[in-house]
């Protein structure tokens, strides 16, 4: 809890993956410092990428190869310190041209305007991915790209477009649960370090002098924090935040990028558990992914000014199951097939151009130093990748440190995160692992196999608490076989759930994977709600938010 006139090393604004990760990394050299979200952490851009983890391969086109070099090596680093939620894809990309876009690719390069968009051909494509596989050679754990013939690319993929010429195949990495990376540095952060504090529903709402002013989102209570530095990682909201405490900055602009998951078993089937990666005649890239038995498809990539009410939109969703047709003409995919929709607002550096294709995912630091209104400087996060977020926070960590006068004590770049922490590597160390759960704990196979891949190895930490908690069983519920009461009733006292939906949204893939039901919606609001005291009313408030959440911006329509 906070106390009025609270002093602090450091703020951080935003508990988004980045705000997450500078929270970790400043926590490690003996800092004290507190993170605050006006929303649930990683409910904002955070929770709307691609999930994927990977170096830009566009970008290269650009002139981006500081930027793609670094995504590419932490990309690598996570498949190291997040295995539980950070896995290889094999991503496929299907060619209908041989030599088309060379040209245009080499005056993108130098900066030079073009006209109407030529397709990418197979020579253009392999030299990006040449280029692609070098740049990643010192830390690469994954196997380098390799072109597959129209007659072997039709084999493996019987349904593909048959059009196409040839495929190539390279490797990057999906993440299944980018909220729950988040969540795990902070909650990793509190468990290690009792001077450093995390508070969601806090909002900036003022500066001055020394002082910071704190609202509670829920109660309206003010608190006022003296930080000796602040850090603004508010992702889009970065200039918002920044003018609540009277200093001017226009240093984002938003693209709003928009995604579909699907439930089609013939599609899932076709597309092999590689990501089909490809772009269509306008130039926008296209993505159809597996996200465990269902489909993942995206992204647009769209100028949005507007934060404050982003949606899939009915024609972004015809695009994204044209896009679908064109590489597998024979499936059909409606719009019945869509069980959840997401959009976010990516923080791009500002640019005056209008097309978003050109805005640079690149990441900067801008600092401004104490003024006549206020005594502390701050230091503002903009743009960046959500791939790179550990090499950002370390750049203002180093920054913070040097401002203050002290050494890095601690490197993060092969700590691990959460349940990544001592990840058994290989068929026999996991079983050796889920073994010795099983017998400490009393789980059967099937359900230390669910809790090991939903948490890794924090499921020791969970499975204390699932056979020793004195109130839940370990049950399944009523209305959701894979999770039980006492699971529920972990997250919620132990994941800072503070509203219904951080538990269906963010600590859960409930929403997305599309197992809501009405009935399920209440049963977990009776777990959640005797775990925070809540009332009756409370919890029909709560029902009824999360409901109108899901239709608004998820289009789920639960009767």
């Amino acid at each position: 809890m906070l106390r009025d006139t609270s002093t602090v090393s450091v703020l951080v604004v935003g508990g988004g993956i980045n705000g997450a990760a500078i929270f970790r990394d400043l926590s490690l050299q003996g800092i004290d410092v507190l993170l605050v979200d006006k929303s649930d952490f990683s409910s904002g851009t955070s929770s709307s990428t691609s999930h994927m983890a990977h170096g830009g391969l566009r970008y290269l086109e650009y002139g981006d190869f500081r930027l793609v070099r670094e995504a590419l090596e932490e990309r690598n680093r996570l498949l190291k310190t997040a295995p539980h939620y950070v896995v290889p894809l094999p991503t496929t990309i299907p060619i209908f041209k041989r030599f088309t876009g060379l040209f245009n690719a080499v005056l993108r390069f130098f900066g030079i305007k073009i006209g109407n968009h030529n397709e990418r051909g197979a020579l253009l494509i392999k030299i990006g991915l040449m280029i692609y596989d070098f740049m990643a050679r010192h830390t690469a754990i994954m196997s380098r790209h390799f072109f597959m013939s129209r007659k072997e690319s039709l084999s493996q993929f019987p349904l593909l477009n048959p059009k196409i010429i040839c495929t190539a195949t390279y490797y990057d990495a999906f993440i299944i649960t980018p909220e729950r990376v988040c969540f795990e540095m902070i909650c990793d952060t509190i468990s290690n370090d009792e001077k450093s504090h995390a508070i969601n529903y806090m909002s900036v709402c003022g500066a001055s002098d020394e002082n910071v002013f704190l609202q509670d989102e829920l109660t309206n209570e003010i608190h006022v924090i003296k930080p000796t530095l602040v850090v603004n990682a508010a992702g889009p909201w970065i200039d918002e935040v920044n003018r609540a405490m009277e200093y001017n900055s226009k240093f984002v602009r938003g693209s709003k990028g928009s995604h579909i998951v699907i439930d089609h078993n013939e599609l899932r089937d076709a597309i092999d558990d590689h990501e089909i990666f490809f772009e269509n005649d306008d130039g926008r890239i296209v993505l159809i992914c597996p996200f465990l038995d269902k489909i993942l498809v995206g992204t647009s990539d769209l100028i949005c000014d507007d934060y404050s009410s982003v949606f899939c939109t009915d024609e972004e969703i015809r695009y994204f199951i044209a896009m679908i047709n064109k590489i597998f003409p024979t499936i059909c995919v409606t719009d019945s097939h869509i069980v959840f929709t997401f959009s976010g607002v990516r923080p791009l550096l500002h640019s005056e151009s209008e097309d978003t294709s050109k805005w640079t995912r690149d990441h900067s630091l801008h600092i401004s130093t104490s003024s006549v209104n206020l005594k502390f400087p701050i230091i503002t996060l903009a743009g960046g990748k959500w791939t790179t977020f550990r090499s950002f926070a370390a750049k203002v960590t180093d920054h913070v440190l040097e401002s203050i006068c002290m050494k890095r004590l601690f490197n993060t770049e092969s700590l691990c995160i959460g349940g990544g922490k001592d990840y058994p590597i290989g068929s026999n160390e996991e079983r050796s692992f889920l073994a010795k759960v099983q017998q400490d704990f009393g789980l059967d196979e099937v359900r230390s196999r669910v809790l090991y891949k939903r948490y890794g190895t924090k499921i020791v930490d969970i499975a204390v608490f699932l056979t020793n908690n004195g109130r839940w069983p370990d049950k399944s519920l009523e209305f959701h076989n894979d999770y039980t009461y006492a699971e529920i009733a972990y997250i919620t006292k132990f994941e800072s759930v503070v509203r219904l939906d951080d538990l269906i949204l963010r600590r859960t893939m409930m929403a997305m994977m599309g197992e809501l039901t009405t009935n399920l919606i209440v049963e977990l609001c009776q777990i959640v709600g005797e775990c925070l005291g809540w009332s009756d009313n409370t919890c029909s408030q709560e029902i009824d938010r999360t409901l109108s959440i899901l239709a608004e911006q998820h289009r789920v329509q639960l009767s």
